[in-house]
């Protein structure tokens, strides 16, 4: 569970309400101007976007999680692909499977 404090800081979590107000225990209700935040599944995104979590909105009553989706830079991408990029340039110089797992491994010193 994840929570809103009354100065507006998020997320913070239960041990957080604990810290402010000593004695509040998860099922007792919440001290003025906390606010629980409901959970939201995640939406699906495209191979080159990245989810992130948003600010809280409002619905139907309820403060719930947004999410964020945004298209990957350039150099996420080339970071995501590195493994593949890395081995087809070990293949492309003569390396078998087992060498190219030796070295993913760590095993070549």
């Amino acid at each position: 569970m994840r929570y809103i404090a009354p100065n507006g800081d998020y997320p913070r979590h239960y041990g957080d309400i604990q810290l402010a107000h000593s004695g509040w225990q998860l099922g007792d209700v919440l001290p003025e101007g906390w606010v629980e935040v409901a959970d939201t599944p995640l939406p699906t995104i495209a191979d080159d976007e990245i989810i992130f979590e948003g600010t809280p909105a409002e619905v139907d009553g309820v403060m719930a999680q947004t999410w964020e989706v945004r298209k990957m830079t350039a150099e996420e991408i080339e970071r995501k692909n590195a493994p593949q990029t890395v081995k087809a340039k070990l293949v492309a110089l003569g390396l078998n499977e087992a060498e190219i797992e030796a070295l993913s491994r760590g095993l070549v010193r």
